[in-house]
């Protein structure tokens, strides 16, 4: 009898802490975009003050014109509170500068606040889909892309650039089509710790190296199959990964923990997010 109580009991438990992540999820989200908000109206009211200094400058040079373009820039800032590349002045070129800084601090905040906030969205997402409440891990994907959308410009890096093995793997954790976009096919260079590695038993040729994410689960493999060779160095319990080019010169000797840099090609996410064609950075 107390087994038939149970089952249910079991259910409700779930479905109430499914319910309770939904919310959170809401309620998450709107904590990011108001954080957002007051980091957007903190960098748009320093942009204003600057905007009067440099109308000083230009009125102190009589240089009228200018003055004018930069009291009208102060004017339009302080009513419509928005600053993007539609607003960029082509004269004079020291306010156009301004505004290119100003706009990519708004962005590079704005960016940092949705990365502090994905992480929790995606385990409420994970919580709400092992619960079987689907519509609703639906709802927080969808509350995970808007911000996404909205606050971080999705950009694909240029050959060899450094991309932290965090930002590789919440990326394909939020949304695989979008990481896709950004990061598939892309030569670029993973910077992470060093969590494990596995030299491939039947071709010592073929080395998959893990990068792991601080403070969090989630990994990067990185295959090296172009010729360098792998062996292992064992001391007082330490492991040490020795990377050595074919005349049998030493590369670099890495250990778990250790943060290290891996250049390859992103192949997209196949059970962890991988890079294929791996080599030491230049």
């Amino acid at each position: 009898m107390t087994r038939h109580f149970l089952i249910p009991s079991l259910l409700l438990l779930l479905l109430s802490a499914a319910s309770y992540a939904d919310d959170a999820a809401a309620a998450e989200a709107a904590k990011c975009r108001d954080r957002i908000g007051a980091v957007r109206r903190d960098v748009l009211g320093k942009y204003e003050d600057q905007l009067g200094e440099l109308q000083a400058q230009f009125q102190k040079a009589a240089d009228l014109e200018s003055a004018l373009v930069v009291r009208a820039e102060k004017q339009r800032v302080h009513t419509e509170q928005v600053l993007s590349d539609a607003n960029f002045a082509a004269e004079p070129r020291a306010l156009r500068t301004l505004q290119q800084q100003t706009a990519a601090r708004l962005d590079e905040l704005s960016a940092a606040v949705v990365a502090e906030t994905i992480p929790r969205l995606l385990e409420m997402k994970k919580a709400l889909t092992v619960a079987g409440q689907l519509d609703e891990a639906v709802t927080v994907r969808g509350l995970i892309e808007k911000l996404q959308n909205d606050h971080v410009p999705l950009t694909r890096p240029a050959a060899g650039e450094i991309v932290p093995t965090d930002l590789l793997v919440t990326a394909y954790a939020a949304d695989r089509a979008r990481a896709d976009k950004a990061y598939k096919d892309a030569q670029l260079t993973v910077r992470g710790t060093l969590a494990t590695h596995r030299i491939d038993p039947g071709d010592s040729r073929k080395t998959t190296v893990y990068l792991g994410r601080a403070g969090g689960t989630g990994w990067v493999a990185c295959v090296f199959d172009n010729g360098l060779r792998f062996r292992e160095e064992k001391a007082f319990n330490t492991v040490t990964l020795v990377v050595a080019n074919l005349a049998g010169m030493v590369l670099a000797r890495w250990q778990a923990g250790q943060t290290i840099e891996i250049q390859g090609t992103c192949v997209g996410f196949e059970d962890v997010v991988r890079l294929a064609k791996c080599e030491l950075p230049k």
